[in-house]
């Protein structure tokens, strides 16, 4: 078992309640209301080009070239991929890009941004990796569920945004991301592996505090 697939079992009980979110549920029964969706992808569009950010800092700190050459495919994959995404399904609700760029985050998601920045910034890179990785492969087994549900299926606008986790592109980047985190587990000792576990339930936390933030709505107070 890979060290990524080691930390995927410790982190079960959290894995399994974003699987379970009622967001996740209602989008993939297509009862999700409209503005709850809307509010999310302003939310995902702010926190990607910041995950984009710390995936360019882990290629700055890799002394590896073929390393340093994943990381750029990630990010690109990222930057092109999912936000260029966002930007086609926005479009079709009639919101324009500037919009987007425009939204005022909401305190979890700068929490957590701010979560990565920090790792990304001041930790290593086994520890950067760690904790960028429940983002990505949560979204790949939430692509499952959906497809399992199939409800949103024909629907105009939660289609477009379902199908691309559910596509094998995505899935071949979650895998070379994956492989990353297992070959930098492998060079790195007891006390790096420790503070890659830390970051990772971390991470895992913000994930589902990142649902649970667009179901609710999550506004400043003040």
């Amino acid at each position: 078992m890979g060290f990524s697939e080691v930390l995927k079992k410790e982190n079960t009980k959290t894995w399994m309640a974003i699987l379970n979110h009622p967001f996740i549920q209602e989008l993939g029964e297509a009862s999700l209301p409209m503005d709850k969706f809307v509010y999310y992808i302003k939310q995902d569009y702010k926190y990607l080009i910041e995950f984009s950010r710390c995936l360019g800092l882990a290629a700055a700190k890799s002394r590896d070239i073929h390393v340093m050459r994943k990381w750029a495919q990630m990010m690109e994959g990222c930057l092109r991929y999912e936000t260029e995404m966002i930007e086609k399904v926005s479009e079709s609700l009639g919101i324009p890009v500037e919009e987007l760029g425009n939204t005022r985050v909401a305190p979890s998601n700068m929490a957590y941004v701010n979560h990565l920045l920090r790792v990304a910034y001041e930790g290593s890179v086994a520890e950067n990796v760690a904790a960028l990785l429940p983002c990505m492969w949560t979204y790949m087994d939430v692509g499952g569920i959906l497809s399992e549900i199939g409800g949103y299926k024909g629907h105009r606008v939660y289609e477009n945004w379902c199908n691309t986790y559910n596509a094998p592109e995505y899935t071949d980047l979650v895998q070379i991301y994956k492989d990353v985190v297992d070959n930098t587990a492998e060079t790195s000792g007891g006390p790096i592996k420790n503070r890659m576990r830390q970051v990772f339930r971390i991470s895992m936390r913000y994930e589902y505090m990142f649902w649970d933030m667009a179901y609710k709505l999550e506004e400043w107070l003040i």
